[in-house]
Formats: structure tokens, sequence, C-alpha cells
């Protein structure tokens, strides 16, 4: 999956690398060397009409709520939110696997927008109780156009399991 490049939008690229960075930094669960400075790779795949987005997490890890929001959405301080959910019910989405637009997993849930309101580069974030999280971007028709195993999820580094995408971090035991 390509990350979309803005010439105009360094400043908002380096603040979301810092925010995800921040949040990794300050999290109980994460301990990246300086020799690795990227931060992990999220998840996602296609099933049906849904995008289905793996987070990374460790165990004692607490999802919230989840946003997406229209990543190229310069117009305000702040991107448009796309979709949202809170208040997780499910053992799933505590895993870290959230079936975006449905609400399914979630107490909460926004209605699921139209086909033509999502963006074609979605920012997808998670927000623990603490106010941090992780949180990724994709490219909607790479999503859509991945050729998957089952059971497989698009990251940045190619395909990869749930297990391998959650092996990205160093939990504490």
């Amino acid at each position: 999956m390509t990350t979309p490049t803005k010439h105009t939008d360094h400043g908002r690229r380096t603040a979301a690398l810092l925010l995800v960075l921040t949040a990794l930094a300050t999290s109980g669960c994460t301990h990246f060397l300086p020799s690795h400075p990227i931060p992990p790779s999220l998840g996602a795949r296609l099933e049906g009409d849904t995008i289905v987005v793996k987070f990374p997490v460790c165990p004692t890890d607490e999802i919230r709520r989840v946003e997406v929001y229209d990543w190229d959405d310069d117009k305000a301080d702040t991107p448009r939110v796309v979709w949202w959910a809170s208040d997780p019910t499910s053992a799933t989405v505590r895993e870290g696997v959230v079936s975006l637009w449905t609400g399914e997993g979630f107490a909460k849930h926004s209605p699921r927008p139209a086909e033509s309101s999502i963006p074609p580069h979605i920012g997808v974030a998670y927000e623990d109780p603490t106010g941090d999280g992780r949180d990724g971007l994709f490219t909607v028709r790479t999503i859509k156009q991945a050729s998957l195993n089952p059971g497989d999820y698009w990251t940045d580094d190619g395909p990869m399991t749930a297990d391998e995408i959650d092996g990205q971090l160093e939990c504490a035991q």
C-alpha cells in the first residue's frame, strides 16, 4: 500500500507522525529501540463491502473509540470524520479487529457513510482511555485490489496475519 503524498501537506504528515510516535512512546506496551523509529503497521482487508482493520495491540491495550477520517481534507484544522464507533462490546474489537461502517462490536457508532462520501485516502485511528492510541493511512483502492490469502491483511509491509501485526509490538508480560 502506498502512502499518498501531497507536496503542500508536509506539516500535517509531520504532525501525524509525531502524534503516532508520541502515542507509542507513552504506551506501556511497546518499547522500540532507537534503531526502530517506524511505528507498527495496521492492516486492512475487504470483506464484502466492508473494510476490516487490524490494529496492532497488546493484551493490555484498550480500544475506546475508532475514527475514520478524510486524510485529504485540508480545509479545516482537523480532517473530516467519515465514520466513528465507541464503547466496544466484543472480544474481537478488544483484539484490535474493527469492521468499518458496520458498528459491529460497539455500543455506539455513526451511520454507514454513503459510498460516494468515502474518500480515496482514509486515516483510521483508535483511542484508548488515556487519549493515546494508534493510527494508520490506507488507500481504499489498494485495499479493494489487494490479493490476500484468507486471514491476511494488507499493510505497508505487504500481507500480514493478525498475529504478525500484533507481533510487531514488544508487549510487557
